[in-house]
């Protein structure tokens, strides 16, 4: 029988193994010539801009799993900056709902038509609670851009964490609404990833290509350039799955940035507002915390995110709410109970 290290070792080797096929030695080459990408394809950006940066970015956490239904803790947070002064920084109520699987999330359609005053025109479906906490999070995120989109002055940027497409179909037209919304009043609109599954050439990872294509060709950051204009360079079976709005990019956003980032920017733009839009995203990304990361984004999230003290907090008031109804420690332990906690302890 061969030995247990053995095998692991063999399923080290084999992962380690596939990891060097996603990613060549001649990783930057072969997007090259796949894209017919050459230095002019990179388009350098001055980082100056005159308006304000408008983050918008939200958070979500299980609080309490009973396998039959979950308990989620959802937020959204906006931070607007203009250069290096705060605008303002805005957080909803942390919002407590119930993710079940199945059909129908009360709780979603009630949050929905508080936000948007129509009720979901698709039903939150999914069988995964941690999928569905994140759609209603995406809710309150798309209900804050919107309330930003309103507010800011033309010319101003909105940057969402995340994407411009929807991972789910109720918020189709709310995506489009926003869309208009921002086209009607002349601000800007962009969606900036921290981590993509964007792949090109059947399964190789499009931002490290971009980047080593940049280092081979010589261009200084920042700079960014459109992955999506090349035909049929995108792997379409995991970006396309809902309407796709915008144009990818891969942008370098300062010298010093650790990584590159995945930027969506609606199609319709034309290249001045494209420009421009990459013009403010570098004049934000100096931030020593992290370099070519736009620090408004990173205020948003630390301002939105659910630590664990905010979850043990909500934890322990539904605990509370619950003896109030004349339940005991023992109701507790039958509906949420996890074994895993009794093997944390040894």
């Amino acid at each position: 029988m061969v030995e247990q290290k053995t095998l692991y070792l063999n399923a080290i080797r084999r992962v380690a193994g596939r990891i060097r096929d996603s990613v060549p030695e001649d990783l930057a080459g072969r997007f090259k010539a796949a894209g017919g990408f050459d230095v002019a394809s990179y388009r350098r950006c001055r980082p100056e801009f005159g308006g304000a940066v408008c983050a918008v970015d939200g958070s979500n956490a299980i609080v309490l799993d009973a396998g039959c239904f979950a308990i989620a803790a959802v937020r959204a947070s906006v931070s607007a900056y203009a250069g290096d002064a705060r605008l303002c920084r805005r957080t909803t109520p942390l919002h407590i709902v119930t993710v079940n699987p199945g059909t129908g999330n009360e709780d979603f359609d009630t949050l929905f038509y508080d936000c948007f005053h129509s009720s979901p025109k698709v039903h939150l479906d999914h069988d995964d609670p941690i999928r569905n906490t994140a759609v209603i999070r995406d809710t309150l995120e798309f209900w804050a851009a919107m309330e930003m989109a309103a507010e800011l002055d033309t010319g101003d940027l909105i940057v969402l964490d995340g994407t411009l497409q929807v991972r789910h179909a109720s918020h189709d037209e709310v995506v489009e609404n926003l869309l208009n919304l921002c086209n009607l009043r002349g601000v800007l609109i962009a969606a900036v990833t921290k981590r993509t599954s964007l792949t090109w050439g059947g399964g190789h990872p499009i931002v490290p290509a971009a980047e080593g294509l940049a280092r081979d060709l010589g261009v200084p950051e920042p700079w960014y350039i459109c992955v999506s204009a090349a035909d049929g360079l995108i792997d379409r079976r995991e970006t396309y799955l809902w309407k796709q709005r915008g144009e990818q990019y891969v942008a370098r956003l300062h010298p010093r940035a650790e990584r590159a980032f995945k930027v969506e920017i609606p199609k319709y733009y034309s290249p001045e507002m494209v420009d421009r839009v990459f013009s403010a995203l570098a004049s934000f990304a100096d931030d020593g915390r992290v370099p070519g990361y736009p620090y408004p984004l990173l205020d948003a999230h630390l301002t939105t995110k659910i630590g664990k003290d905010a979850v043990d907090q909500v934890r322990q008031d539904i605990i509370r709410g619950m003896d109030l109804l004349g339940m005991n420690l023992a109701d507790y332990t039958g509906i949420f109970g996890d074994y895993h906690d009794e093997f944390d302890r040894y």
